[in-house]
């Protein structure tokens, strides 16, 4: 091979290398964090910080005994395999994009995560049991935000938030409430370098049955989990 060629060569594949390295990275990651065997996977977004802070609330929160729902679980579904393998509960875990749902199946068993149900529901358009804990890593990043983005065109459904984040959020908790056991709690992630704190407080506040509980906070990232429950009066 010529120099000119192996420079080429070189050229090519060593950025691709730094790519495959940085993903197994990001697995291992999530099998230490996660307890996931990541075995496939249809995109490289594996986690965030978002989800990582969820992984804290959920241990917090969760007991054995209780029915859980993970909104929007995503092509692993991490963080019902992880409920599921720390917790002795029941969980559902909704997405509306049946390719992710198959490959979240697909890990699940080789996680030997048992007890978790994977269904396909528009967020809770095909539920009609109550929770003791529902959570979501919902889409929060602004459009126009995420559309400068050189991904932005892959499943823009894990992103993209609405002109202002909060799309989903605004759909989430103009349902929970009809969800939740009386006791129950909504713990809903999201990253404050995209939607300012203030902005997800006043939404909740104008919620009509639920309040804000509680917000956990990460010393290593901006996001957040706001863990929200009935008012008292409901």
């Amino acid at each position: 091979m010529k120099t000119a060629e192996l420079d080429l060569w070189l050229s090519f594949w060593k950025p691709l290398s730094g790519m495959y390295r940085l993903r197994w990275l990001r697995l291992a990651v999530a099998g230490l964090h996660f307890q996931v065997d990541a075995v496939s996977f249809v995109h490289d977004h594996i986690f965030d910080s978002t989800g990582l802070l969820l992984r804290k609330a959920i241990r917090r929160y969760t007991q054995d005994g209780q029915q859980v729902l993970d909104l929007g679980t995503g092509h692993l579904g991490l963080l019902a395999i992880y409920c599921a393998r720390t917790h002795n509960l029941r969980v559902i875990a909704v997405d509306v994009n049946e390719e992710f749902l198959e490959n979240a199946r697909i890990v699940a068993e080789a996680s030997n995560a048992s007890g978790i149900e994977f269904r396909k529901s528009d967020w809770f358009s095909n539920l009609d049991s109550m929770f003791d804990v529902i959570f979501s890593n919902a889409p929060y990043v602004p459009t126009d935000i995420g559309a400068l983005s050189h991904y932005s065109h892959y499943h823009p459904e894990i992103w993209d938030g609405g002109n202002d984040g909060l799309d989903c959020e605004r759909v989430i908790l103009n349902n929970a409430g009809h969800f939740l056991t009386p006791e129950g709690v909504l713990l809903m992630g999201i990253d404050t370098d995209f939607v300012p704190r203030a902005a997800t407080i006043n939404l909740v506040q104008d919620t009509e049955d639920l309040e804000l509980k509680n917000i956990i906070k990460s010393w290593i990232s901006k996001s957040e989990v706001y863990v929200i429950g009935h008012r008292p009066h409901c």
